[in-house]
């Protein structure tokens, strides 16, 4: 494409920023941040300079505040000194510095462009809050948005009066096309695909680098005319260094786009699509040849986690992949932590997988509720499930099992049912609580994610969108599920195999308090006594299917 202007990219300094997260957790060695790093390798591609702030990986520890007013109906299920295994949350935690500290070590550099990646609808809070304190130090710094949350609602986004422009989707056919706009002028805005934009926006990058007076012009928001995914060759490759230990390295990274299944609470086709792409074998190759070229001077054990959402869809690939990897490093392990398909799984693939590295499998099942997986979308297997977690279980290969508690027509029995199948079977139980995102189906209305801040709609917020369920219903869930993690151990303490005979015998859940003397043994108040009960009786019985 023909340069119209001679503005100079590489006098132009672009910021990156993931901002701070608020919530009661937050899992520092599974946020790799892959779009961030993507975005910042296209712009150096693009031969702009380029600033990557990961602000929630810049604290060992989250700082404990107040947990907000809207979620304030917690409190009747925190117990502030709980500790061990039977917990549930006790401390609400900013990760990260606070906005304002995020924006004055931004603006301290003074860039011409600020784009913040929000990978969730839910965090955006804080995101928000960043724009602004950044637009009181600097309002000429620019300031695009992108990510999973601004994919899911843009308008949210864009009506803020401190967001400049919105890039919804993929990085990889957007940002190219957008700096040709915002920095070359050689296209209009109109042409850059998935980019919301404000007409009061089109000259700050020009005015900033030229030192003119900023533009003045009544504020007009722009739709893209033009929407797309990626195709397969575009997906940039990466493998991502996350975190380190004395004897590991980990890393993570992403070798597929889209999903073709329709899940009804999934998110993932309004960020990537509904079509299930690959990247390309030769590239993957190249990048897994660099990656292994990187000297590992204390020889340490490498782990590459893949946070694809579903591998499983050419399963052929996903070996092929974990091939070259292994052609790469023979001592390399695998793991995949957003979950694999087990319908997808059959015995050869299985022993295939364990034997090219996979040591660990967190597998998804949703419900063993046939009418919810129906209404769900998913595909009910349970005898595979069975056969799949038993196989794990000779192999000595760990296994977690997630389903998902709050669905629209969950009760207390098909949750008690859904706990004692897992109970039953080699899995570790993990739980998620339901929250929706803006777009799936059943929240297709936007407006309605204007009712809430965007903190209420995370799991940890255990609020009862679909009204199946109250909040008590699903916080005793998720105590329940610990409980039952607790009784799969193979050893306990005295003090664990006291607080479950206690459990057994009085059929009420109990926890842990830290005090002076040690662990002490209390009741858990305000739990959902039914839902405990019907668990408990099923826990030695076959009746949950």
């Amino acid at each position: 494409m023909e340069i119209t202007t001679s503005v100079d990219p590489t006098n132009v300094h672009a910021v990156i920023v993931v901002p701070s997260v608020c919530d009661f957790y937050f899992t520092s060695h599974r946020f790799s941040s892959l779009g961030a790093h993507i975005l910042y390798n296209l712009l150096l591609k693009n031969k702009i300079r380029v600033t990557l702030h990961n602000f929630p990986l810049q604290r060992l520890s989250g700082k404990v505040i107040d947990l907000p007013k809207e979620i304030a109906y917690l409190h009747d299920h925190i117990i502030p000194s709980e500790k061990g295994k039977l917990s549930y949350f006790t401390q609400y935690q900013r990760f990260g510095d606070s906005p304002e500290e995020c924006a004055a070590i931004i603006c301290k550099s003074s860039p011409n462009i600020c784009f913040i990646s929000s990978f969730a609808f839910s965090y955006s809070y804080d995101a928000i809050a960043l724009a602004k304190n950044i637009k009181l130090i600097d309002p000429a710094i620019p300031i695009v948005f992108g990510g999973a949350g601004p994919s899911a609602y843009p308008d949210y986004f864009i009506r803020d009066p401190n967001i400049d422009f919105v890039i919804a989707g993929e990085a990889e056919v957007s940002i190219e096309p957008f700096i040709n706009a915002f920095i070359y002028e050689s296209i209009e805005y109109k042409d850059v695909p998935n980019l919301y934009y404000k007409n009061e926006s089109i000259c700050f990058l020009r005015n900033r680098l030229k030192k003119d007076t900023l533009c003045a012009s009544s504020v007009e928001i722009h739709a893209p005319e033009l929407k797309l995914f990626s195709e397969s060759d575009q997906i940039a490759t990466l493998i991502s260094k996350v975190y380190e230990t004395k004897k590991s390295i980990f890393y993570s990274t992403s070798i597929t786009r889209g999903c073709s299944k329709t899940c009804r609470f999934c998110s993932n086709f309004i960020t990537h699509g509904n079509t299930f792409r690959t990247i390309p074998l030769h590239k993957m190759r190249d990048t897994v040849a660099s990656f292994s070229s990187i000297e590992n001077r204390e020889k340490k054990r490498i782990y590459v986690n893949f946070e694809d959402d579903n591998l499983l869809l050419d399963a052929e690939y996903f070996i092929n992949i974990l091939k070259i990897f292994k052609q790469s490093n023979a001592e390399i392990s695998f793991f995949a932590e957003n979950g694999l398909d087990y319908s997808l799984l059959t015995p050869e693939l299985l022993y295939s997988l364990i034997h090219f590295g996979m040591i660990k499998f967190n597998l998804t099942i949703a419900s063993i509720n046939r009418d919810i997986a129906e209404m769900e979308s998913r595909v009910l297997l349970l005898n595979q499930y069975k056969n799949v977690v038993a196989t794990l279980a000779r192999e000595n290969i760990s296994c977690i099992t997630y389903f998902i508690c709050g669905f629209k027509n969950d009760t207390k029995d098909t949750i008690a049912k859904t706990l004692a199948f897992l109970a039953d079977n080699p899995t570790t139980i993990g739980i998620s609580l339901f929250y929706p995102v803006p777009g799936i189906q059943g929240f297709e209305n936007l407006k309605y994610f204007d009712r809430f801040p965007p903190y209420c709609y995370n799991g940890t917020s255990a609020y009862p969108w679909n009204s199946s369920l109250p909040t008590s219903s699903l916080i005793t869930a998720f105590r329940l599920s610990r409980y039952i993690n607790l009784l799969k151990q193979k050893e306990h303490s005295t003090m664990e195999s006291k607080i479950i005979n206690k459990i057994r015998e009085e059929k009420k859940l109990f926890t842990f308090i830290k005090t002076a003397n040690g662990p002490e043994i209390v009741a858990v108040k305000n739990t959902d006594d039914e839902l405990v009960e019907k668990t408990l009786a099923l826990l030695n019985k076959k009746e949950y299917i």
